[in-house]
């Protein structure tokens, strides 16, 4: 009996040995942001009582506040803003102005699914990530759950600018090389960024950048996790670049009509773009190359390598979410990947008939070749095409003359709207040629030939389909 109890005991002992730091790292953790049921760690931003904080909408993330902000023009022109920080799985509980009687909860393919309780919508996520909330005929709400960051430069931190929580109106900020911008969570920094001939330039944080960024003649840049907000001209132009690198970046872009393209690199090399959110009155993405001015001449007009990976695109007004174009001076274009994309939206008209999913607009003497798109979902809010790869006369921006598209594979896409065409065209003397269909949908059905669509097409040729369901090549033109 005597030796059952001190083994017993013993057990005991040995049980809270083991758990004491266990239980002492969650009482940290839950003291630094994280509610008692042990979801996760949340890290809101400090609210900035320059800006407007949103009427709409209230949200909390594991029963925790987030300060939520209300930008735009006014309207449905308004983005709501939830942005925060955060690990592990994470309740959102968002409370509406009104009883809440439709939402959805984009981007589609992540299938989340919420409980609507009155005012309020709940659902879960498992991580860091951006959603896009559509609530009755509110603005609409981003959710931006950014991943917490690991070692962040310090204020006096050797060439280190360092704006911390507050509003700061600086006009315009001079870049220089081998210099790290830091804009912390809860400042609002009001400045152009701009830039020539400078290396292994950073420009980082949580906090917000109203303004655009423009850089040239640069090299190792790396822009992250930022909020750009823009009202005139492209949010973030980077010419001649290489070796650039657009992380976790956000960018919104209103007020005007025309020229708010989010990021547009143009004769740049080796420039990715991993998990950005854009929602812009213009194109999201648009690549280009141009030969520069007698000012600021381009040293190599080529663009090469450029990557738009992981991001979610809003085409709000006037927009494709992917586009190269329209403006292409010269050399070539080549080696552009997109992959793992979700476009939301395309809207509005230009000067090739209305806007798409995403485009190619060969309007410039150059020539265009390896261009794959990969795993990208064009969600049903598209206006006039889904798809548009063309090769202009050359005058519509310019007055150089044509160029001339080359291989384009499409793998993996998914187009929700089966109403919308598909513009595959040509000039007599310049045709687009080699184009693939490997494994596409088309409003859930497989895209296996030119009957499964509304194909409009001329000066078109080795047009190919592989079926989704035999991976075989049925149709060719």
């Amino acid at each position: 009996m005597h030796t059952r109890k001190l083994i017993i005991a013993i057990t005991y002992l040995c049980l809270f040995v083991w758990l004491q730091p266990h239980l002492f790292a969650q009482a940290k953790k839950t003291k630094s942001g994280t509610n008692n049921n042990n979801t996760g760690t949340v890290m809101p931003y400090p609210s900035i009582d320059t800006l407007t904080t949103s009427p709409d909408f209230k949200v909390r993330v594991n029963n925790i506040p987030i300060w939520t902000e209300s930008v735009g023009d006014g309207g449905m022109e308004n983005l709501n803003v939830a942005n925060y920080s955060a690990a592990g799985k994470q309740t959102i509980t968002i409370t509406a102005s009104a009883n809440i009687t439709k939402y959805k909860i984009k981007p589609e393919s992540k299938g989340i699914i919420g409980k609507v309780n009155g005012h309020e919508l709940t659902f879960t996520i498992s991580g860091p990530q951006k959603l896009y909330v559509e609530i009755n005929d509110l603005p609409h709400l981003a959710i931006f759950a950014n991943a917490i960051e690991t070692n962040p430069p310090k204020k006096g931190d050797a060439g280190v600018v360092y704006y911390g929580p507050g509003s700061y109106n600086i006009g315009t900020i001079n870049l220089q090389s081998n210099q790290t911008i830091y804009i912390a969570a809860g400042a609002v920094v009001k400045a152009n960024v701009r830039g020539n001939n400078v290396q292994n330039v950073k420009i980082l944080g949580r906090g917000i950048l109203n303004g655009s960024v423009s850089i040239s003649a640069a090299s190792n840049l790396e822009i992250n996790g930022i909020f750009i907000r823009n009202t005139r001209g492209w949010c973030n132009t980077l010419t001649d670049c290489h070796h650039t690198i657009y992380e976790n970046v956000k960018v919104f872009s209103y007020k005007g009509v025309w020229g708010l393209d989010g990021i547009d690199p143009v004769s740049c090399k080796d420039f990715l773009i991993n998990d950005c959110f854009i929602r812009t009155r213009d194109d999201c993405v648009s690549i280009k190359n141009e030969t520069g001015n007698a000012r600021s001449p381009v040293k190599d007009i080529n663009t090469d390598s450029v990557s738009v990976l992981n991001s979610l695109l809003v085409g709000w007004q006037h927009a494709d979410g992917v586009t190269l174009g329209f403006e292409m001076q010269g050399g070539t274009v080549q080696n552009i990947l997109v992959k793992n994309c979700d476009i939301l939206r395309a809207r509005g008209q230009g000067r090739t008939g209305g806007h798409s999913g995403f485009s190619i607009v060969s309007d410039g003497p150059t020539n265009i070749k390896n261009i794959r798109y990969e795993d990208i979902r064009v969600e049903g809010d598209i206006e006039y095409k889904n798809l548009e790869l063309i090769v202009t006369e050359g005058r519509r921006y310019g007055t150089a003359g044509p160029g001339n598209v080359i291989g384009v594979y499409l793998k993996n896409i998914h187009w929700a709207n089966k109403d919308k065409p598909f513009v595959l065209a040509g000039i007599p003397t310049n045709y687009l040629t080699d184009v693939t269909f490997d494994n596409c949908y088309l409003g859930g059905k497989p895209l296996t030939g030119f009957n499964d669509a509304d194909f409009q097409m001329e000066f078109s040729k080795d047009i190919k389909f592989i079926s989704p369901k035999r991976n075989d090549k049925i149709a060719k033109k």
